[in-house]
């Protein structure tokens, strides 16, 4: 694979900068496109913002890629005027990509989109389950989807569920991420609360995996919309758990886990069913979560002290 020429979007993000290591270290040619490049790092970048068309064609007049992986979103639900920033980076910014890319000689867009453009909390969701997006980020997902359904190129568009690993900097913005925030309260609490009563179900997918699974998706031989999941649902609790098991084998000391009582929700069974890919693709995911809490403490440590 050396010398393929690679762009990510979003490549210092929390999944960006996982693709950036993975396909640099498979030899590829790797580009990150941001709007903002940070220092200590070690890969090529081409800096320019995904909502301005007029930039982005002046920064790749004069590059070709092989493939891109377009991860550059906008999630920060707790912002001011999120719902107008969604729209424009999550649609307009995938509009844009496409306008600039129309005519080059590209082999594949990657498209990393959301499996909540389907809205559905129980039972199972597979491709063809009707999207009805139940909030702006899962919306302007679907729209920038309805976007590449329009494009010329060949295109492959993963629908991921949640996805999990430890953040490759320490300046990531997404310690609000479920086992991020557990290990991080750990660490720092030397407790772990919930707000719930930790049975909520959730279907979490290993960054790694998600890594190889769309290296091998450059080589599809057609179009199309995939569910990214590892078809298996975890509650949090079960995290907790986790977390609570390496701080003792790490630190020697028990940890509490308090869960909220009052909360009497009852779990609902979610499959986002990804028999799609498998049929294309021979894969088995992983389970990774015991040696990817161990390598958040050892980020923290490394931070903190």
């Amino acid at each position: 694979m050396s010398g393929k020429r690679l762009l990510i979007t979003g490549g210092f993000g929390n999944l960006g900068l996982w693709f950036s290591e993975y396909f640099t270290k498979q030899g590829y040619n790797v580009y990150i496109l941001s709007k903002n490049i940070k220092d200590g790092f070690i890969y090529k970048t081409i800096q320019a913002d995904i909502t301005d068309l007029d930039e982005l064609k002046d920064k790749l007049k004069y590059l070709e890629f092989d493939y891109l992986i377009h991860t550059a979103s906008y999630n920060e639900h707790f912002h001011k005027d999120y719902f107008r920033k969604a729209l424009i980076v999550n649609s307009l910014g995938t509009r844009n990509l496409i306008e600039v890319f129309k005519d080059k000689s590209l082999k594949n867009f990657i498209y990393l989109s959301t499996f909540h453009i389907y809205g559905a909390t129980d039972g199972i969701i597979d491709e063809t389950t009707p999207p009805q997006p139940k909030n702006d980020y899962a919306l302007t997902h679907l729209f920038a989807e309805y976007y590449l359904n329009l494009s010329n190129f060949p295109y492959i568009i993963f629908r991921l569920t949640n996805s999990y690993g430890s953040p490759k900097s320490f300046s990531t913005t997404k310690w609000y991420l479920v086992l991020n925030d557990l290990v991080k309260s750990a660490y720092l609490y030397r407790k772990i609360v919930l707000n719930s009563n930790g049975e909520a179900k959730r279907d979490f997918i290993w960054m790694g995996d998600v890594c190889r699974v769309v290296e091998r998706s450059f080589y599809f031989k057609e179009s199309g919309i995939f569910n990214l999941s590892s078809k298996k649902s975890y509650n949090i609790l079960y995290l907790a758990k986790k977390v609570q098991k390496i701080y003792k084998k790490r630190y020697g000391e028990d940890i509490n886990i308090v869960i909220n009582r009052e909360d009497r929700t009852r779990p609902l069974d979610l499959i986002v069913d990804n028999s799609k890919l498998k049929r294309v693709i021979d894969f088995e995911f992983s389970e990774k979560f015991e040696s990817e809490i161990e390598n958040i403490f050892t980020l923290l440590e490394s931070n903190y002290g």
